[in-house]
C-alpha cells in the first residue's frame, strides 16, 4: 500500500543450506523490516530497538510479528545483558535454517547517506559459529533506497549482495574476535556502500533530488509487478547521484535550476512525458477513477484521521511518521473492519459478512487506479509546459550519460 513499487535485485540467488543474517540499511523507520519477508514470502525475525518492548501488552505484540528486542549503550549498559536472550532465540532459528534481519547501522537517519556499521551484525554471525557451536551462517546485505522518505506512493530500489560465508573469519576470531568483528563489519559496509544511493550533501529539497524527480519525468509508471526484478532503475538513479556528487550541483545549469523552481517539480511528475500523455486524457482519467478514489478514501478516512492526528500531536520525532502511518493505518482498519462485521452481523445475520468485505473490495479497487489518478490530477495541466518538462529531463540524461 505504501510503496508503489519495489524494484529488487539479486547478486546470486539467497543460499537454501544454512540460516542467512541479512545486514540491511536502515533510512526509513519500521518500514524497512516488511521488505524481506513480503518479497520472500518466508518469515523474517528482525530485532529492533528494545526501548519498544518495556510494555508487556507490545511485547506481545511486536514478538508475534517476528521481532525481537536489541538493546544499546543508549538504553542503559545493564540493559546490554538483555541482549544474550535475543541471541540466543536467533542462535534457535538459526538452528532451525531460519532468517534474521539486523539494522547494521544501529539507527535511523532519513537520509540517503549510510551512518557508520555497528559490530552486532558481525558478533551475531561469528558468535554463533565459535560460542553456540553453529555450523553455518552466511550474512546477506540489503541495502534498500527510497525515492522520497514519508511520502506516500514513493519507489523502493532493494539490494541484496552476495552471501558472505562468515566460516571465512573462523580463524581470525580463533586469534582475535575483535579483529573478526572488525574485518567482517568492513566488508559488509564495502557491499551496502556498492548498492545503496548515497548523497554527499542530502536534504529534501536539494538540488540533487530534484535532479532525480527531472528524471523520472519518462519513466513507465505502469506495472503488473509489484517487486520486479530489476536493478536498471537503481543503477540510473545511482549514476546521476554519482555525478553529481563528483561534479558538484554546480553541474547543473542556472538556466536548469530557474526553470525547475518555476515549475515546482514533485514526486506526481513521475512518468509526466510519456508518450502518450495529454491533457485530454489526463482530464479523462480524472473523471473515470476519482469515484473509486474517493470511494477508497473514504474507508481509510477514519484510521487515516486517527494516524494524522497522532504524528501531529503525538510523535515528536518525524522518522516514526511512516511507521504510524503504515503500521497504525493497518491496525486501525483492521479494527474498523472488525467493527463492521460485529455491526453487520447483529443487524443482519450471516448476510453482515457484506459490510467488511465490501470496504475491502472498494479499498483495494482505489489503490489499483490511485496511482495513475494522482498523476493525472496533478499533471492534467502540466502537460502544457512538456517542452518545459522535456529540457529539465535532457539535461540531467545528459549529465549521467556524461564521460567522467
Amino acid at each position: 500500500m505504501w510503496y508503489k513499487r519495489v524494484y529488487v535485485h539479486y547478486h546470486a540467488p539467497l543460499p537454501t543450506d544454512a540460516p542467512i543474517i541479512f545486514a540491511s540499511t536502515h533510512p526509513n523507520s519500521a518500514i524497512d523490516y516488511l521488505f524481506s519477508p513480503l518479497i520472500h514470502h518466508q518469515p523474517t525475525y528482525v530485532l529492533v530497538r528494545g526501548d519498544v518492548f518495556e510494555k508487556k501488552m507490545l511485547n506481545a505484540m511486536f514478538r508475534a510479528i517476528f521481532m525481537l528486542p536489541v538493546y544499546r549503550f543508549r538504553d542503559g549498559y545493564t540493559s546490554l545483558n538483555k541482549n544474550e536472550q535475543s541471541f540466543k532465540e536467533c542462535y534457535n532459528t538459526f538452528d532451525k535454517n531460519g532468517k534474521v534481519l539486523i539494522f547494521s547501522e544501529g539507527v535511523c537517519v532519513q537520509e540517503k547517506v549510510l551512518q557508520p556499521l555497528r559490530k552486532g551484525t558481525a558478533r551475531l554471525a561469528l558468535d554463533y559459529l565459535n560460542k553456540h557451536g553453529g555450523e553455518k551462517v552466511y550474512v546477506i546485505t540489503q541495502a534498500a533506497s527510497s525515492t522520497q522518505f514519508r511520502q506516500f506512493r514513493a519507489t523502493a530500489m532493494v539490494n541484496f549482495g552476495e552471501p558472505i560465508d562468515a566460516r571465512d573469519y573462523n580463524e581470525l576470531y580463533a586469534e582475535n574476535p575483535n579483529k573478526a568483528y572488525e574485518a567482517l563489519t568492513k566488508e559488509i559496509t564495502k557491499r551496502l556502500e556498492q548498492d545503496f544511493i548515497i548523497e554527499k550533501e542530502y536534504s529534501d529539497d536539494s538540488w540533487t533530488e530534484k535532479a532525480l524527480m527531472a528524471l523520472r519525468l519518462n519513466f513507465n509508471t505502469i506495472s503488473s509487478e509489484w517487486s520486479p526484478a530489476d536493478r536498471s532503475r537503481f543503477d540510473l538513479e545511482n549514476n546521476l547521484v554519482q555525478k553529481l556528487n563528483d561534479l558538484g550541483e554546480n553541474a547543473l545549469s542556472d538556466e536548469w535550476k530557474a526553470k525547475a523552481q518555476s515549475l515546482i517539480l514533485r514526486p506526481e511528475n513521475e512518468g509526466l512525458l510519456n508518450k502518450n500523455n495529454s491533457q485530454f486524457k489526463f482530464l479523462f482519467k480524472i473523471i473515470l477513477l476519482a469515484p473509486f478514489v474517493g470511494l477508497a478514501w473514504l474507508m481509510v478516512l477514519i484510521p487515516n484521521s486517527i494516524t494524522n492526528w497522532l504524528i501531529k500531536n503525538k510523535i515528536k520525532d518525524k522518522i516514526f511518521t511512516t511507521t504510524v502511518t503504515v503500521i497504525g493505518g493497518v491496525l486501525l482498519y483492521l479494527i474498523q473492519a472488525i467493527i463492521l462485521l460485529i455491526i453487520g452481523l447483529a443487524s443482519f445475520g450471516i448476510y453482515g459478512f457484506a459490510f467488511p468485505m465490501i470496504m475491502i473490495i472498494l479499498t483495494m479497487i482505489g489503490m489499483e487506479v490511485v496511482d495513475e489518478f494522482r498523476m493525472a490530477y496533478y499533471n492534467w495541466k502540466n502537460i502544457k509546459q512538456k517542452d518545459d518538462y522535456q529540457f529539465l529531463l535532457d539535461e540531467v540524461t545528459s549529465l549521467s550519460n556524461s564521460p567522467n
